[in-house]
């Protein structure tokens, strides 16, 4: 026999989610965010100790130059793909960086250059691969993305568009003429490449690499970078990722992707995500990402000995590093979801057990948006639930002991989650069932938005 009972029910239709984390606008974006934007660079995964003094002074001065202008850039509310576009442009002129004019050779001695660059808000994105003559081919990049039906252009066709859409072309001699002067730790294993992730001010996140390739590569090869889901991805509704290395491995495994797919479908953290990226998927000494998340969140790491990075956030943060320690820097430690919501339940408990039904609905959303549904009979708002809850649950007597057993935990994308179990109330008369809540991550906490229950009578 079947009745109400508003216990910690919860559920259970994803339309009563105000922004579904499947979509692609920010995930809410109507509550303030703890850090208002956020980007982090890199230009390439190489190892420091290659360079002398000098190099390294100048390898940082380069970086610290390129991560002030999307500094300044967010902090005056630019919009994230602008920001990507404008730093990888700077990074591209600067000749110490393999991308742009500092480009290595390939073995026929000429310099052939690949970019992409991704929209976390739409998934539009553009790429260019094997131009000689693009001063800026991040900037292509972005034109195939906004003034073409397609996505990668290669080559005399690439190059052809570039001149349609009045960018500016350089001699290939403009590329050449650079490398002879900073050479220097350009070794075979050198992993060049310059990315750029960024979250804006309006909760949009974008991406963007550029790169001249492996060095002494076969004419005509094209690596990771200017392939999307490789080398460079981005959805507001998880992260956004630029890779540097072997990019042949990064296209093998898609690890630009897998980063967002791990966060979109298993509930994993950022840091957790990259983590398995860079630690199980790919091998040692493959490369590095640096990524961030639709919350501001920043991870960096790599598995090489070296990675050329920064980072910069509203709160004030401006890194540069050469090489992480223990090759990953995260923003914070942060726990898994289904961790955080664990505790959250275990708190109810208590607070229900102690017969403070008060602090009991803390978990729940303070909305007129919240929706309880049990026994047919739907409740609409925060309040309307409080209420029905100390009129059937009066005293401590009533209320009796409750427990939660057999959760199961579905991650409903990287900001909301369903839990499913059994209740059991212990009192004069024990009732029991099951329950199903859907949660919701706000900035200042996972919240119950709507919760569903069933009861049958124990006795």
């Amino acid at each position: 026999m079947y009745r109400s009972l508003l216990v910690t029910s919860m559920f259970i239709v994803a339309n009563f989610v105000v922004h579904p984390t499947w979509s692609d606008e920010p995930p809410h974006s109507d509550q303030a965010s703890a850090v208002k934007w956020a980007i982090a660079i890199h230009g390439g995964a190489s190892d420091p100790a290659e360079w002398n003094a000098d190099q390294q002074a100048a390898r940082r001065q380069g970086l610290t130059r390129a991560l002030d202008v999307g500094r300044q850039m967010l902090s005056d509310n630019g919009a994230a793909l602008d920001v990507v576009e404008a730093v990888i442009r700077t990074l591209e002129d600067d000749p110490l960086f393999n991308a742009g004019r500092g480009a290595v050779r390939t073995q026929a001695g000429r310099c052939e250059l690949d970019s992409s660059i991704m929209d976390g808000h739409t998934r539009a994105c553009g790429a260019i691969a094997g131009v000689t003559t693009v001063k800026n081919p991040i900037s292509l990049a972005r034109r195939v993305m906004s003034n073409t039906k397609h996505v990668l252009l290669a080559g005399k066709g690439a190059e052809q568009f570039a001149a349609q859409q009045q960018l500016e072309l350089v001699d290939p001699d403009y590329f050449l003429s650079a490398i002879p002067a900073h050479a220097a730790g350009r070794g075979e294993g050198y992993l060049g490449t310059v990315g750029c992730v960024v979250r804006d001010t309006h909760g949009n996140l974008a991406a963007g690499t550029s790169t001249g390739g492996t060095d002494k590569k076969l004419p005509g090869r094209i690596g990771d970078s200017p392939i999307i889901g490789a080398g460079t991805y981005a959805a507001n509704d998880t992260c956004a990722v630029s890779g540097t290395g072997v990019g042949e491995e990064y296209i093998r495994n898609s690890i630009a992707y897998d980063v967002a797919a791990q966060i979109r479908y298993a509930g994993k953290t950022l840091a957790q995500a990259v983590n398995q990226s860079m630690r199980e998927t790919l091998k040692p000494n493959v490369g590095g990402l640096i990524t961030v998340s639709a919350g501001g969140e920043i991870v960096l790491q790599h598995n090489t000995r070296g990675m050329s990075c920064g980072a910069a956030d509203s709160s004030g943060r401006f890194d540069i590093y050469l090489q992480l320690p223990d090759g990953v820097m995260a923003t914070q430690t942060v726990e898994s979801a289904e961790v955080v919501v664990r505790r959250l339940l275990e708190e109810q408990l208590q607070a229900w057990n102690e017969g403070n039904i008060e602090r009991f609905m803390h978990a729940y959303w303070q909305s007129p948006e919240l929706t309880f549904s049990s026994g047919g009979e739907v409740t609409r708002g925060y309040d309307a639930t409080l209420a029905r809850y100390k009129q059937r649950y009066p005293d401590r007597q009533t209320m009796g002991k409750v427990n939660f057993e057999e959760l199961e935990f579905l991650p409903l994308g990287v900001a909301a989650m369903q839990v499913q179990g059994v209740w059991q109330l212990q009192r004069a008369e024990p009732i029991g069932g099951r329950f199903t809540l859907v949660l919701r991550k706000f900035a200042d906490g996972w919240k119950i938005v709507h919760d569903h229950t069933s009861v049958r009578n124990e006795s």
